[in-house]
C-alpha cells in the first residue's frame, strides 16, 4: 500500500503544474482569412486621399478565446502597395468561431488607379496583407507576423457596396 506524504503531494502538484502550463503556454494558431465585408471609400476633409473602411472576416481556429490588442497591416494590390492601417484596441476572439475585425487607411491613389486597368480585365485582384498583432491568451501575450494572400473578384466587391 502507498502512503501518499506531502513530499509526494508537492511533486505530483509540481508535475501537474508543469504538465498544464506547457500545454496552456502554447502559441496560438493564426486566424483563417475569410475575405472582406462592406468596403466603403470616404473622402475626408483635410487629405488629399480617400480612407478606405472595411471588416475583414476570420476565424479563430483555436480551442481557446483571445483578446486582439493591436494590429498593424501593410495591404498590396497585385504586389503595389496600396495602404497601411493600425487597430489599437482590443477585440474580444471566441474559441473556434469567426470573428470581425473594422480596418480603416488612407490609400495611395496612384498605387490603385495603376492597378485599376490590370484589375478590371482580369476581373481579379491579388489583395496581400503583411502586418503584425498583439494577443492575449489569459495572462500571456503573443506578437505575431501574419502574412495573408488571396485572390478578390473585383466584381463581387462593387456589387457588395463600395460606398462612395
Amino acid at each position: 500500500m502507498h502512503v501518499f506524504t506531502s513530499r509526494n503531494c508537492r511533486g505530483w502538484i509540481a508535475l501537474a503544474v508543469l504538465v498544464g502550463l506547457a500545454t496552456g503556454c502554447r502559441q496560438p494558431e493564426p486566424p483563417e482569412y475569410f475575405g472582406f465585408q462592406d468596403i466603403q471609400v470616404i473622402k475626408t476633409s483635410g487629405s488629399s486621399q480617400p480612407t478606405l473602411a472595411t471588416v475583414v472576416k476570420l476565424y479563430n481556429p483555436n480551442p481557446f478565446s483571445l483578446e486582439l490588442r493591436r494590429a498593424e497591416v501593410d495591404v498590396a494590390i497585385n504586389g503595389r502597395h496600396a495602404g497601411h492601417s493600425l487597430l489599437d484596441s482590443t477585440i474580444h476572439i471566441p474559441k473556434r468561431d469567426t470573428f470581425y475585425v473594422p480596418v480603416a487607411m488612407q490609400v495611395d491613389l496612384q498605387s490603385i488607379l495603376s492597378n485599376a486597368l490590370q484589375s478590371f480585365f482580369s476581373k481579379k485582384a491579388t489583395i496581400t496583407l503583411d502586418g503584425r498583432v498583439k494577443i492575449k491568451k489569459g495572462m500571456l501575450i503573443y506578437n505575431r507576423p501574419f502574412h495573408y494572400e488571396d485572390q478578390e473578384d473585383i466584381q463581387q466587391l462593387l456589387q457588395n457596396g463600395i460606398g462612395l
